[in-house]
């Protein structure tokens, strides 16, 4: 009877075997296809500004994903990391971080069906240790070198004028200015717009905010013309105490082509610089509009006290 049963257990087993082979192969393909949810342990980087430390290690952080089973099983464990970068200008000890599910970006194979379902904590403080601030003046190095028969209009202005310092407080101690780097701007007309990195290579670990800034001027055509008979005055007006030679002279202005030729008598001034009180001979010069260059001709006077004889 046993025999007869071992047999018949025996009789096609290779057959047997192929179909049970085919069977276990059948299920386990369609478990793969089910929906699975499992969860993976990931790191937590958090990217520091130069100078700057943690005080406590971040913790750990638990991933659930869900997906088909023969996603899971290709994925095995979660390669990569969650990363946070702290801005460059937290002056503060603490920073909070939210972590959520549709910003997380892992290290996962490409094309893989998986989502992530939850993050835990999803709301971290990481502690950092302590910095201090300081607002500090820019200082431009930037040069404007003019076309031929152009000149810039009124300086370069810059925006903004002030940076934001962050770092330790005896590094701030020593910094009272930055600059920015030494630039020539060539090649330009008319309104011009340049963005010009400010330099941080004196400041070591300390960073600043913003990292540059923008440079405006005008450039436009050079003119020139010349005023006959501008009376010499003393800057608070005319001059009483001296006899004056001469009294009136002439003056040539240089400039932007627009304003030069908007200037008239009375956007001049000739001021003499009488230095004592017996007289002789005076400098002289011209008082005119900003982004206006004016020469007087002649560029002194000969002053002589009202009731002194004239000698010879």
């Amino acid at each position: 009877m046993r025999a007869n049963l071992l047999q018949l257990i025996t009789r096609n087993w290779p057959i047997k075997g192929a179909a049970l082979f085919l069977a276990l192969m059948l299920y386990v393909a369609v478990q793969l296809q089910q929906p699975v949810t499992t969860s993976f342990d990931v790191d937590l980087n958090v990217q520091l500004p130069p100078g700057r430390a943690l005080v406590h290690k971040p913790p750990k952080v638990r991933v659930q994903i869900s997906g088909k089973g023969s996603q899971i099983l290709k994925l095995r464990s979660l390669a990569g990391d969650i990363t946070r970068r702290v801005p460059d200008t937290l002056t503060a000890t603490t920073w909070p971080i939210h972590l959520d599910p549709t910003e997380v970006e892992l290290a996962l194979p490409k094309g893989a069906d998986v989502r992530v379902l939850d993050i835990r904590p999803s709301d971290i403080t990481i502690a950092l240790d302590s910095v201090s601030r300081k607002d500090v003046r820019i200082v431009s190095l930037v040069t404007v070198t003019p076309e031929s028969g152009q000149m810039l209009h009124g300086g370069l202005s810059i925006s903004p004028t002030t940076a934001r310092l962050v770092g330790p407080e005896k590094s701030l101690a020593g910094i009272e200015s930055v600059t920015t780097v030494q630039t020539e701007i060539t090649n330009v007309s008319g309104a011009f717009t340049r963005n010009v990195p400010i330099d941080t290579m004196p400041l070591g670990i300390v960073r600043l905010a913003p990292k540059q800034v923008t440079v405006t001027g005008e450039m436009g055509f050079i003119a020139e013309r010349s005023f006959a008979g501008i009376p010499v005055e003393t800057g608070a007006g005319a001059i009483t105490s001296f006899i004056v030679t001469p009294a009136r002279v002439a003056v040539n202005v240089r400039g932007p082509e627009e304003r030069v030729q908007a200037l008239t008598r009375d956007s001049l001034r000739v001021v003499a610089h009488i230095t004592g009180s017996s007289g002789g001979v005076a400098r002289i010069t011209v008082v005119a509009p900003r982004g206006i260059t004016a020469r007087a001709i002649p560029d002194s006077v000969t002053l002589r006290r009202r009731g002194t004889p004239r000698r010879g």
